[in-house]
């Protein structure tokens, strides 16, 4: 009697990459987004929720690169060790993005002095009025140097690598960016990149930070997520790429449901 000999192969998940929209917060609205990376010829496990599988890798650095119709590209230095590595990647939307008429934008084209467009500069924009911050700071006291901080109240959701802007509510406390690098108590409790460089009391203002990025022509397109006035300051900052270590920044007054064209921006 022949004999049937069954071999189950195991595979191992060695790097989870999870993609979101970096202005709705949920999944990638484009479902053709190619994820590879570099020098590697097998493909990742894509999933409905944003999120990509990759199996069987050799511990080792390795670059990470996301193509789409709708998103910038992106290039992403990632390692992978003997344990399996999960890396929040929110994409930066293109001037393209398929945007609803109500949605909230700034739109420009940024120049030089000499009428030439500027390209891959890295734009941030926060709104400046009290009513568009999205928590507080609940801890009695958020130490300079800590690099954890708790926030009550929170509209929204706050993921991996969110950018936030903390404002002190008396006069001689200033502002200060910091990068959530994950969550330690759900809506509550949050890890960041670095250490805080300046102390914040309780009730200090959680703002949110929307990122976007200019094409090769200067367009310049930043959503702006969950505004709750109708009209609201909003400051605008540039790095400008070429390594000198050039920014500019602009403060306009956006409306809520429409579009803020400012034009050329001359840099």
């Amino acid at each position: 009697m022949e004999q049937l000999r069954i071999v189950r192969m195991r595979t191992r998940v060695s790097l989870v990459v999870w993609l979101r929209d970096g202005f709705g917060s949920g999944p990638p609205t484009d479902r053709n987004i190619e994820v590879r990376l570099l020098g590697f010829p097998r493909k990742p496990i894509g999933k409905p929720d944003g999120t990509y599988v990759f199996n069987d890798l050799e511990p080792g650095d390795y670059k990470l690169a996301v193509a789409s119709t709708y998103y910038f590209r992106e290039t992403l230095d990632v390692s992978v060790g003997n344990a399996n590595e999960i890396v929040h990647f929110p994409l930066v939307p293109l001037p393209s993005y398929p945007f609803r008429p109500n949605d909230t934008l700034v739109r420009a084209m940024v120049t030089d002095s000499a009428g030439r467009p500027i390209g891959g500069a890295e734009a941030t924009a926060t709104p400046l009025s009290e009513e568009c911050a999205v928590g507080r700071v609940a801890d009695e006291k958020a130490g300079k140097g800590s690099d954890e901080i708790s926030i009550a109240s929170l509209i929204g959701r706050i993921d991996p690598r969110d950018a936030l802007e903390l404002a002190g509510r008396a006069a001689k406390q200033g502002r200060e960016r910091v990068v959530v690098s994950g969550a330690i108590e759900h809506r509550k409790r949050f890890r960041l990149d670095i250490p805080l460089s300046s102390a914040y009391a309780r009730g200090s203002l959680v703002y949110p930070v929307y990122r976007a990025r200019t094409t090769e022509r200067g367009e310049l397109a930043v959503a702006i997520a969950g505004g709750r006035t109708s009209a609201y300051p909003l400051r605008i900052s540039l790095d400008i790429p070429g390594g000198e270590g050039k920014t500019a920044a602009k403060e306009i007054v956006v409306t809520e449901g429409a579009t803020t064209n400012i034009g050329t921006w001359i840099v």
